[in-house]
């Protein structure tokens, strides 16, 4: 569906809904939210010049996650500095989108990612991150599954997400021909296989994984306010049974090859203890190969929105081109 429909439907459901929105019908304006590698879900800010609020609507596939966030929504933003949740959407507005949520939207606010200095809020939200692991009372509230192993955690996470990324690659093969060879793709499939490997014969990752995690604690999803603020949002991927070395080599990401790095991994050796950080070195491995491989993903996947393909293309393209050979000079070839 086009970015203008979708505006033009959310902002009718709106005007009808605006009492219960804290909303004036007759003000409503709807903008598509841009939000690079997440264009299944659908984001759109509300405001009527007073009031904002953002909508986040979510096809079959992620409805379930969205409705889990709702379920633990008050819980997360009294502790976890998430955004406050106003209504629930439980009736298919826009085709395809059979369920969202509406939260007051966080204004003043920058992605960490885009921070003059991300390091200064870095240190509180480690130490959150690291409550966030160890809160029995929230994993209690998520649902249970069948007990798994930290290995299993990261191919769930990880392996499954490369080899998705590589059949869509494959399958889009022209889009990316000038930039990407056949070379290239058939080393994506033997790098991937050579991961899950020594993920598997780490013994770190042959412990039960019982942690909880955000799932997805990059810099976008971060927003710094004022001096040293935070607020996290997008939890739609929180897991009572995941690993907390993926929240921080996520987190951490863009200084793991910083001179600055020793002290960032003594900070989360100092909260969480030895394990994950064995693990964490797995993962930020897998977070730079994430860089090479599923941003040529997103690439592909910028095709459904051309309004902002352009933009998106040019921002994939450029990080898959600095990360492929930083992942080739610390990782090797083989």
């Amino acid at each position: 569906m086009e970015v203008r429909q979708a505006e033009r439907i959310v902002a009718e459901w709106a005007s009808a809904n605006a009492a219960a929105l804290g909303l004036d019908p007759n003000q409503i304006q709807a903008s598509y939210i841009y939000n690079p590698g997440g264009f299944c879900n659908l984001s759109i800010r509300l405001t009527d010049g007073r009031t904002r609020l953002h909508v986040k609507l979510a096809p079959p596939d992620n409805a379930a996650r969205l409705r889990q966030w709702a379920d633990v929504s008050e819980y997360l933003a009294e502790r976890y500095a998430a955004p406050r949740l106003v209504s629930t959407i439980d009736r298919e507005i826009v085709p395809g989108y059979p369920y969202g949520l509406v939260f007051a939207y966080i204004g003043d606010a920058i992605p960490l990612a885009e921070a003059r200095d991300p390091k200064g809020p870095l240190t509180a939200v480690i130490e959150t991150a690291a409550k966030l692991h160890r809160d029995e009372v929230l994993r209690e509230m998520l649902p249970k599954a069948e007990t798994r192993t930290y290995a299993e955690a990261f191919e769930d996470e990880y392996m499954e997400r490369f080899t998705e990324d590589l059949d869509g690659i494959r399958k889009s093969r022209e889009l990316l021909r000038d930039f990407v060879s056949d070379e290239t793709i058939t080393w994506f499939g033997e790098e991937i296989e050579r991961l899950r490997e020594t993920v598997r014969q780490t013994p770190a990752f042959l412990l039960p994984a019982g942690d909880v995690v955000h799932n997805d604690l990059n810099g976008n999803n971060v927003l710094t306010c004022g001096i040293d603020g935070f607020r996290i949002i997008d939890w739609d991927d929180l897991s009572g049974q995941g690993d907390a070395a993926m929240d921080y080599s996520v987190l951490l990401g863009p200084l793991r090859h910083d001179s600055s790095w020793p002290l960032w991994r003594d900070k989360v050796l100092t909260v969480a203890g030895d394990a994950v950080v064995d693990r964490l070195e797995l993962y930020s491995r897998a977070k730079l190969l994430d860089d090479v491989i599923d941003v040529l993903a997103d690439y592909v996947e910028a095709e459904q929105v051309p309004e902002h393909r352009e933009e998106a293309q040019r921002k994939a393209k450029a990080i898959h081109l600095q990360a492929y050979p930083l992942y080739l000079a610390i990782y090797g070839a083989e």
